[in-house]
């Protein structure tokens, strides 16, 4: 099977918003979700590709164990959406 390489930013179960910073190569608290969100699966990208908006392409990932930023996890891909970023950064 073929799988691709994710790196999570932000892990299920987090009320934390992290991201991966290029030019320090560390990851960087971007805000804190409202008091009783979180995020429902870990949130990542796929290094070494680049989507319209120039970033590397995000991924969910689906899995039954804890994950952290920074996390390398080797996927399966079971899907993919195709969306159109409507704001600018």
């Amino acid at each position: 099977m073929n799988t691709i390489t994710a790196i999570i930013e932000t892990p299920k179960g987090s009320s934390e918003k992290y991201g991966y910073d290029p030019k320090t190569t560390l990851f960087k608290l971007k805000k804190i979700l409202p008091a009783g969100m979180v995020f429902p699966f870990d949130f990542g990208f796929i290094p070494k590709t680049k989507g319209g908006d120039g970033d590397p392409l995000d991924v969910i990932v689906l899995s039954e164990f804890k994950s952290f930023p920074g996390c390398v996890v080797e996927c399966i891909i079971i899907g993919a959406i195709t969306v159109e970023q409507s704001e600018k950064k």
